[in-house]
């Protein structure tokens, strides 16, 4: 039998891959948003209306959180399995029109019908799938709403013949449906063919909200928390881990890492990967989240490609990095050259014991760090016109990036971590 703690994991991690955020709340800022859309798709469904409409809003301001928000309404107002059934398409997915009838065909368990089937158009295509859920007459047919994400992705398929084809069914009143598009683009509608445009809604709703942290901090609890008890597990139990994650989005650790991921990401799909990976952890010896898990799942998901890429470093090249970051600190952010870093290089080397590399050496570790793109040579400047020992480079590495790979570095030599502390 199941443990809590494995019912426990197990119930979180649906709601984090599924995107089950039943427990999120709409921000009030959307309400009336969400209110517009949610009147729009019970016309649709009660009224056998035809709509469409497009979400407009950068990524992760919470489309796909308002209209999973405005089904979860509307199944609790209407009969979803007599009145309506959704189809979700993506347009990373659906990459032409063949791919996406299938899926449709798929979605309206559909697929034994059309089998035996020869269609000479896309057209006759969807035409049939619509008409096999009509029943006597347009009153009792089952209403249809499509739910389009990335929808700027369906406007590069040849001929746009997918929207064609769904936004003529709107205008025509063939079948009660309503089609909802998400995307990022805000000249998604300037995307279309002339004859697509003429039949859509031209209905727009933008999304804009600032990021918050004390709303993002609360997302964080309500992603965690059970609030009620699921089957199988005890109602203390939930009490006990609902009390555990208010404490720990309390812990001075955990938020300052989220507060640094908040400034780093503010969207909620990265958040909800990084608990993803921290409620894996969970198990018959370890029944509760600690701040230990938060803070390393972060480390995983946000680790910087810059500082993995200086610990595979040699320690010449880490030195020349060094000097070179040094010299951009005492000469206020000015570009310097090879000759001025092996010049410090030397300069650092008097007084230490390690092995001195040569003039040549030094010359092509410079190169691969700009073959890595660590540094760069300054625009307008021709490097063929140039010797390349006075070609001046910026460092594209900041200090934090240095600190942690050098605290990362397997072996690395005293005299090395004495040179950081004199350039950093």
């Amino acid at each position: 039998m199941a443990s809590c703690t494995d019912i426990c994991r197990n119930i979180l991690l649906e709601r984090m891959v599924f995107n089950n955020h039943s427990s999120i709340s709409v921000p009030d800022e959307f309400l009336e948003h969400k209110n517009y859309v949610f009147n729009l798709l019970k016309s649709t469904v009660q009224n056998g209306e035809n709509n469409s409409a497009l979400l407009i809003g950068p990524r992760g301001s919470g489309k796909t959180l308002l209209i999973n928000s405005v089904l979860a309404e509307l199944e609790a107002v209407c009969d979803f399995e007599k009145d309506y059934v959704v189809i979700k398409l993506h347009g990373f997915f659906q990459t032409d029109d063949r791919i996406a009838i299938q899926e449709i065909t798929r979605q309206l368990f559909l697929e034994e019908e059309a089998a035996g089937r020869a269609f000479g158009s896309f057209s006759e295509n969807l035409n049939f799938l619509l008409n096999s859920l009509k029943m006597a007459d347009r009153k009792k047919a089952k209403s249809i709403i499509f739910i389009m994400d990335e929808f700027d992705q369906f406007c590069q398929h040849k001929n746009q013949t997918l929207l064609y084809n769904l936004f003529d069914v709107c205008q025509s009143a063939q079948a009660p449906m309503a089609v909802i598009g998400l995307t990022c683009r805000m000249d998604a509608i300037s995307l279309f063919e002339k004859r697509v445009r003429s039949r859509f809604s031209h209905r727009q709703i933008y999304l804009f909200v600032k990021p918050d942290f004390t709303r993002y901090t609360e997302t964080f609890v309500n992603l965690l928390q059970l609030v009620r008890a699921p089957p199988g597990l005890k109602p203390i139990y939930v009490r006990s881990w609902d009390k555990s994650i208010k404490d720990l989005a309390q812990d001075p650790l955990v938020e300052g890492t989220l507060k640094k991921l908040f400034n780093l990401n503010p969207k909620l799909r990265l958040l909800q990967n990084i608990l993803l990976v921290a409620v894996c952890r969970l198990g018959k010896n370890h029944p509760f989240l600690s701040s230990k898990d938060i803070v390393s799942a972060i480390e995983s998901q946000t680790t910087d490609c810059k500082t993995l890429q200086l610990q595979g470093l040699s320690v010449l090249e880490l030195q020349l990095l060094l000097c070179m970051k040094y010299l951009d600190k005492i000469y206020f952010g000015e570009p310097c050259n090879y000759e001025m870093a092996f010049y410090e290089y030397t300069k650092q080397m008097k007084s230490s014991s390690m092995q001195k590399f040569d003039r040549q050496i030094a010359m092509k570790a410079m190169e691969h760090l700009e073959t890595l793109e660590l540094i760069r040579p300054v625009e307008g400047v021709s490097c063929s016109k140039v010797q390349k020992e006075f070609v001046v480079y910026h460092i594209l590495i900041t200090s934090e990036q240095l600190t942690a790979a050098l605290s990362k570095y397997p072996n690395l030599p005293t005299e090395v971590k004495q040179l950081a502390d004199t350039c950093l």
